[in-house]
């Protein structure tokens, strides 16, 4: 019996600096948080919620139910462990699977050579029995486990998504350096948008900030596009329960007004983008669209400002960016009174470029990239 149905214990995966805020979204799903840790957090919750969370989690990135833990002080123990698994009846020969390892403070110092070790006791016991081993992927495989060595203790994790969760589906193109969408879903949380006050994000390269409003406004499940496939592969898996949960879900849907979300940007092809990747999802059509650079955009008060301008990273480009954040600070004081604006920024210094002062700054991950989020209250 595999260790997830006996404790009904998984781990959840999140971004860096937003353990707290999803362990609320899981405890409001009927989710117990046993422990936060750093980008993961256990829980304990019956199949019902664990369902739940897959469908509808915007802020979780993987969820893991683990199959066996075990101390691990050798290779040839984790070979062994790995072994007693049932692999054959997990998935068939035809499908290919992968492996995601990682290992800390313990007897392997490569995480590899212990995802190798992993991958050859999986093939090993496949070809023992069909006298063939199924085919390895590193990326879009059908099955995905993910191996977690720290201190000598082991543990193998079935990956319920089958990819990292936030990826919603309906980014069919990118535009340059993508926000995830995780991070967008965040930034609107930490917003607190009551979903009546208008929202426009003045520089909305591919449209990830208005995607993840629109799912919010319109209670589209976060996992409303994604493949269900690898969940199937749960040994425990209740067809009519996932149903009966996305069901529910789905009919929670609900229309959108025209112009309550808006998003522009200076560049014409980021708006097609944009537009093509709203067109994925319900009501997508409703989110208005300009081409405008924010300095010309018209004065408008009482709204919700959400932007992820430029950080400068690369040498020779700080005079320039730090020009922008003297335009947008220009920008806030005079077009947007009564209004409440949300800035993505590159480090601290920038906000101070802005030159209002921020009501709170949170620092968040954009990837591995240290990010600040601010909030500026506009008279």
């Amino acid at each position: 019996m595999f260790e997830f149905i006996n404790t009904n214990k998984y781990f959840i995966q999140v971004a860096g600096s937003v353990e707290k805020h999803a362990a609320e979204e899981l405890e409001n799903m009927g989710a117990t948080i046993l422990k936060e840790l750093p980008r993961g957090l256990r829980i304990q919750c019956e199949p019902k919620t664990l369902y739940e969370i897959i469908y509808t989690s915007r802020l979780s990135q993987r969820v893991l139910a683990p199959l066996i833990s075990f101390q691990c002080h050798s290779e040839k123990y984790l070979y062994s462990q790995a072994k007693n698994i049932d692999w054959t009846s997990l998935f068939p020969l035809q499908d290919n699977f992968s492996i995601i390892a990682n290992v800390s403070r313990c007897k392997f110092n490569n995480s590899l050579y212990a995802g190798q070790l992993l991958k050859d006791a999986i093939c090993d016991q496949f070809r023992e029995k069909y006298g063939e081993r199924p085919n390895f992927k590193t990326k879009e495989a059908d099955i995905n486990f993910n191996l977690h060595i720290s201190d000598n203790w082991a543990t193998i994790y079935l990956d319920t998504a089958g990819i990292s969760m936030h990826k919603r589906g309906y980014k069919r193109i990118s535009y340059i350096a993508p926000l995830q969408e995780t991070l967008a879903a965040t930034v609107i949380k930490l917003s607190e948008w009551d979903r009546n006050k208008p929202l426009h994000d003045i520089m909305c390269g591919s449209g990830t900030i208005l995607a993840e409003a629109l799912m919010l406004k319109c209670n589209i499940p976060a996992g409303y596009l994604r493949d269900e496939k690898p969940l199937r592969y749960l040994p425990n898996f209740d067809e009519a329960l996932w149903k009966e949960v996305k069901d529910k879900a789905n009919a929670k849907i609900i229309p959108i007004d025209h112009g309550l979300i808006k998003g522009s940007d200076e560049n014409k092809d980021a708006i097609e983008i944009t537009r093509k990747n709203l067109e994925a999802l319900p009501y997508g059509d409703r989110v208005e669209l300009h081409i405008a650079k924010f300095q010309d955009l018209p004065k408008e008060s009482n709204k919700i400002i959400i932007a992820n301008p430029p950080y400068g990273i690369r040498l020779g480009e700080q005079k320039a960016i730090s020009i922008l954040y003297n335009q947008l600070g220009d920008f806030l004081k005079q077009k947007c009174p009564q209004s409440e604006a949300y800035i993505l920024c590159g480090s601290k210094e920038l906000i101070s470029a802005i030159r209002l002062r921020a009501h709170w700054k949170k620092n968040l991950k954009n990837g591995n990239l240290s990010v600040v989020l601010a909030k500026i209250l506009i008279k």
